[in-house]
């Protein structure tokens, strides 16, 4: 005795299976546009990290240091610094804002690290360090 479905309910199930993949590409689709990026706490400000959706031309774990590694010596660090989280509040739709995350802004420094010099990366590192950042 077999369980076989009629052709009514094989149809039925087939349906339920390509609505349950188009929600899950749409999901997925979806999922690419999310970033997050953290702002270390100071004395002059709360720091926080924010979930929102913006355009993939960012890393996934986003923070103004990360931003500001590859920026000259020569060049200021705290106007990239500003200038990091003035981009990252305009060009996203905020979706939740969060407490510090410290395991967010770890991550964001070590994929900014990635194939850099490490010694001009500390050395720039220890520069944005002077500014609370």
């Amino acid at each position: 005795m077999g369980s076989a479905l009629s052709p009514g309910d094989a149809a039925l199930t087939r349906d339920a299976m390509r609505l349950l993949s188009a929600l899950a590409l749409f999901v997925l689709l979806g999922l690419l546009f999310v970033r997050s990026y953290t702002v270390p706490p100071a004395p002059d400000r709360r720091g926080g990290t924010t979930v929102s959706l913006a355009w993939p031309n960012r890393p996934l774990f986003g923070s103004p240091r990360a931003d500001c590694l590859a920026t000259p010596e020569s060049e200021p660090a705290i106007a990239c610094l500003i200038a990091s989280v003035n981009r990252a509040r305009s060009a996203g739709i905020p979706l939740l804002s969060l407490g510090f995350c410290a395991t967010c802004y770890d991550l964001s420094q070590r994929i900014a690290l990635i194939g850099r010099d490490e010694a001009a990366a500390q050395a720039r590192l220890a520069q944005i360090a002077r500014f609370g950042w």
